[in-house]
């Protein structure tokens, strides 16, 4: 009979001689090198990606690998002296480790003492490798020991550069002095018109560190003195203007002007990140920028322009993401010569790792018969294993070097130095050599600027979901698993459509620009002026009480009529088998299915085709805003939530017997043809289901396709435009550790206007004249806050929200209680 517990006993027993233990050791660091490695490399993707997927992936791998690699280095320091492979790789691992994150593990936005606690734990592992060390071999000639010395030169470098790069006036301290520098430079410019660019010549791109900050009286000003250096500083205007045939007559000239416009830009959006105020002046100085430069005017190439707007925006957003959040300014504090630097660090250290490489294999070889080896074909792996750490340590060395080189950090300082140097520009056995290397880094790249991505969220397809496997999940894995709520079902993330760019920057066109707040209209209802389309919508828009219910209301529409559209095409509208929606979910990330309900590149063309990709991807896009990211809402914290329970709560009351996408359809219509009263009043006494069906309704019976369509697609262009202006910066900054919203973007083109506010939401606030974030924050405060009144002046509708009367009835109520009394 099997003794148990001998065959255990025996089993550990088995496990600590010496193969095992190798098999053991050398599998564990094969494991951790790999994950160390993918975590590398998917460090440039970060801050350029939605996918909450691949985020979750790096910091399980992150725990995951430090674990292991602590584990590794106590079980090869027990038996070191029985393999000397093992000191090697257990410095090399430290090393790896400590290049995990070599581009978001340190940023300038860590305090002072977080730097010194995330460089203790790489220190104690430091420590625990250089333990294992051979110390019979001499100081100058143990490579080990160089090793060792030139990553504590790069671990002070980094820590030194930090505090450089807050002390650089390009960088750490670049918002002290730039609102003075604006405000100069506006006062002092109202009579210069020398050439249509004039009038935002002189915003600052490089070059300020060689200035000197001084205290400017009487107003104690911080101005920055460039009497010593005055060809160093390069502003906008000097790009724009340069007479170099790079600048002047290069077919990419607008692509290195585009990136220093964007780089400017965001020099302002860190005053503003920072809640430092611009002087009015320079704010209207802007706007001028931004109309002309970015904006613009319709025109045959309203797309092109869309792109090109947007991709500025996008570059904006992108430095503004490596600033705070990456090691970019800490290898760019002093331009170039910091790259060089930090390129030296490198190139220093592959002849090391490789002389490291050779020594450790020649100790190896001078073992032999003495070590346990383990062979694999006639391989020896502990031999494969140590030449395989050598290419990918070259090879992370190169990568990192590539990402430096390539980024757009690189691509600014050499078109600044080709302004700043006359003989990049005159010399002429040496100027074509320079401009197509300094092309050639433009024409080269290995991650997108930005993500371009936006999420979305389907009500009537996600209303009943009951998410019954992720609270289980949830409660087993006590809280490391995400709470998913009912009716949260977020859908797929889609490429934004390249119609959508140049629909919002026509709706901005309608807005008006020229002032503070966005007036509290819709102007795709007015237009054209004389049809009764706003009389007849106007309800669903102005007259709604928040943010949050005219985004539910019209996003059921649109949802309502996106169907209508489909049934009109024939298009099977019934639930899909298991299969099938597998397949189509295949479809969907490989990216050869639509995710709308209408295949528009067979169904739809022309105008209609615009407009539905246009409404239906904003609709999804606004609603997934105010179920995941409801901070970005003007309506506060609260209010959403409470609109978004109680709307799912009439949803699944009203389907609960619906089992299709087309069932669905005719229950609602069904509801709204039930419900329908002509007066308003009647309208905004419904629930937001009903409301919804009931615009539906309206728009399907009042409006023919193409109208419906193009009502639907201007409306969510307005409404976006006025749900973007937020004094929340930091639900914004915080944000762009993800990559940054969509929404971001129309964000930072309103702010650069001077528009902070909408009075679609803040109709109080018009008078108002401070546009501090303070005082805007306590103005959306006190606005939302005008319902929440006491007694009988509230009435709460059936979703919940408290509506203040009109102050007529308001009078009748007085006088009948005067009456009473």
């Amino acid at each position: 009979m099997l003794d148990v517990g001998a065959a255990i006993a025996s089993l550990f027993i088995v496990l600590k001689t010496k193969i095992y233990v190798l098999i053991r050791i050398e599998f564990l660091v094969a494991l951790v090198t790999v994950m160390f490695l993918a975590t590398f490399i998917m460090d440039i993707y970060r801050f350029r990606s939605r996918s909450s997927t691949l985020s979750a992936i790096m910091e399980i791998v992150d725990g995951m690998s430090n674990q292991i690699l602590v584990y590794l280095l106590g079980a090869m320091q027990s038996a070191c002296s029985e393999n000397p492979l093992f000191a090697f790789w257990g410095i090399l691992l430290v090393s790896f480790h400590r290049s995990l994150g070599y581009l978001s593990r340190h940023s300038i936005m860590d305090d002072s003492e977080r730097p010194s606690l995330m460089v203790l734990p790489d220190v104690i592992k430091f420590i625990a490798a250089g333990a294992m060390l051979n110390l019979d071999m001499g100081i100058f000639t143990n490579p080990h020991w160089w090793f060792l010395v030139i990553l504590q030169l790069r671990s002070t470098y980094r820590y030194l550069a930090r505090n450089r790069a807050l002390k650089s006036l390009w960088h750490g301290r670049s918002s002290e002095f730039l609102p003075e520098y604006l405000r100069r430079m506006t006062e002092g410019d109202h009579d210069d018109r020398r050439n249509e660019f004039n009038h935002f010549q002189r915003y600052l791109v490089y070059g300020e560190y060689k200035g000197k900050l001084k205290i400017k009286k009487p107003q104690y000003v911080l101005h920055l003195d460039m009497s010593h250096h005055p060809d160093s500083l390069i502003t906008l205007d000097k790009i724009w203007n340069s007479s170099g045939p790079l600048l002047s007559s290069s077919s990419r000239s607008s692509t290195y002007k585009d990136l220093s416009l964007a780089f400017a830009l965001s020099r302002l959006l860190r005053c503003r990140l920072e809640d430092v105020p611009l002087h009015p002046g320079s704010i209207s100085r802007t706007r001028n920028l931004i109309i002309s430069q970015i904006i613009g005017d319709q025109h045959a190439e309203a797309a092109r322009a869309a792109g090109r707007s947007f991709r500025i925006l996008e570059l904006e957003l992108a430095f503004t993401i490596d600033y705070y959040f990456t090691f970019y300014p800490m290898v760019f504090w002093r331009g170039l010569l910091s790259l060089s630097l930090i390129l030296i660090q490198s190139m220093a250290t592959i002849p090391v790792i490789v002389w490291l490489v050779v020594s450790a294999c020649s100790s190896y070889d001078n073992e032999k018969g003495r070590i346990t080896r383990l062979r694999v074909g006639g391989f020896d792996v502990g031999v494969v294993t140590t030449w395989v750490f050598l290419i990918l340590m070259v090879f992370k060395e190169v990568w990192e070097m590539v990402t430096y080189l390539l980024s757009n950090w690189t691509r600014l300082l050499l078109v600044c130095k080709y302004v700043q140097s006359q003989c990049w520009r005159t010399a002429t056995a040496s100027t074509s050599l320079i401009e197509h290397l300094i092309s050639s880094f433009f024409a080269s790249k290995i991650s997108d600027t930005w993500h371009g991505r936006i999420d979305q969220y389907e009500f009537l397809q996600s209303c009943t979901y009951k998410p019954t496997v992720w609270k289980l999940a949830h409660i087993i894995t006590l809280g490391v698993a995400p709470h998913i709520l009912n009716g949260r079902k977020p859908g797929a993330a889609i490429r934004i459509p390249e119609c959508v760019k140049p629909a919002i920057l026509q709706g901005l066109r309608r807005q008006g620009l020229t002032r503070q707040p966005l007036r509290r209209d819709i102007p795709t209802l007015r237009n054209p002026p004389n049809n009764n389309r706003f009389v007849r919508y106007q309800w669903a828009c102005i007259e709604l009480p928040t943010c949050s219910q005219v985004i539910l209301v019209w996003h059921i529409a649109t949802s309502l009529c996106e169907v209508k559209l489909a049934k009109d095409r024939n298009i099977d509208l019934r639930d899909p088998s298991f299969l099938g929606s597998i397949w189509s979910y295949l479809g969907r990330k490989l990216g050869r299915s639509s995710s709308f309900l209408v295949d528009d590149s067979i169904h739809v063309r022309g105008q209609l085709r615009t407009n539905y990709r246009t409404a239906s991807s904003l609709s999804r896009y606004c609603a997934y805003l105010l179920v995941f990211r409801s901070k970005f809402l003007p309506d506060g914290f609260l209010t959403p939530k409470l609109v978004l329970d109680k709307t799912i709560k009439h949803a699944c009351e009203a389907l609960k017997d619906c089992d299709s996408t087309l069932t669905r359809y005719e229950t609602l219509m069904a509801t709204a043809r039930n419900v329908a009263q002509d007066s308003e009043s009647g309208k905004l006494n419904m629930n937001i289901v009903q409301q919804g069906a009931m615009l539906a309704m309206e728009l399907i019976d009042e409006e023919d396709e193409q109208n419906r369509w193009e009502i639907l697609a201007g409306v969510w262009v307005d409404l976006l435009a006025h749900i973007a202006p937020s004094w929340n910066a930091e639900a914004h900054v915080w944000d762009l550790q993800s990559g940054g919203e969509f929404i971001t973007l129309i964000w930072v083109l309103l702010w650069h206007c001077g528009i902070e506010k909408s009075s679609l939401w803040h109709e109080d606030d018009n008078a108002s004249g401070n546009n501090s974030p303070q005082a805007l924050q306590q103005n959306g405060t006190e606005t939302r806050q005008t319902n929440k009144v006491t007694g009988d002046e509230q009435v709460i509708n059936e979703d919940g929200i408290e509506i203040s009367e009109e102050p007529e009835q308001l009078t009748e109520r007085a006088q009948r209680a005067s009456k009473t009394n």
